[in-house]
């Protein structure tokens, strides 16, 4: 119905036209808002790929409070997002933090993809047997080419995948 000539976009067919595009390529706004989007998707899955990674790392290791972190960090994998909006509002407001693109909406983004990035890398890094970065160690390969050389060839399908997801969850 997008190539329809009638004013109505419904049946009857009223002929072929290519308008309806042209206008929308005309929309300037549109291409502003599209823009903004593609540019906190990108923002918001460079940094929450980053931080979940990091977070995903730290957590091979037991610590004390682990487990109430970890219910922290999960926490809005449970909330749903609109009570998670409303609360930020109140939260930014009270704290007297104007509305951006890049500040409060790139925080509210982050803190919505940043579970689901650390799940889907904490998963992939357990899963790969950690001989093999003992092995590495042990002929003498320091932590930073075990990570690069070992490590991370093994959970780069994870990385990828978390950012692609975390984009897809802000765009």
């Amino acid at each position: 119905l997008s190539f329809n000539n009638s004013m109505a976009m419904t049946l009857p067919w009223g002929g072929f036209t290519l308008r309806w595009y042209w206008a929308l390529a005309e929309n300037q706004s549109l291409f502003v808002s599209l823009k903004n989007s593609v540019m906190l998707g990108l923002t918001t899955a460079a940094l929450a790929t980053v931080i979940g990674c990091l977070a995903a790392f730290a957590f091979r290791n037991q610590f004390r409070g682990q487990v109430a972190l970890m219910r922290l960090l999960l926490l809005p994998l449970v909330i749903p997002g609109l009570t998670i909006g409303v609360a930020l509002l109140l939260l930014f407001s009270a704290l007297g933090v104007r509305p951006g693109l890049m500040t409060t909406t790139l925080i509210a983004h982050l803190g919505f993809a940043l579970p689901y990035v650390f799940v889907l890398i904490s998963t992939r890094l357990h899963r790969f047997d950690a001989s093999l970065e003992e092995a590495a160690m042990d002929l003498g390969a320091d932590e930073l080419t075990t990570f690069w050389t070992i490590t991370f060839p093994l959970i780069r399908p994870g990385v990828i995948g978390s950012a692609l997801f975390a984009f897809t969850l802000s765009f």
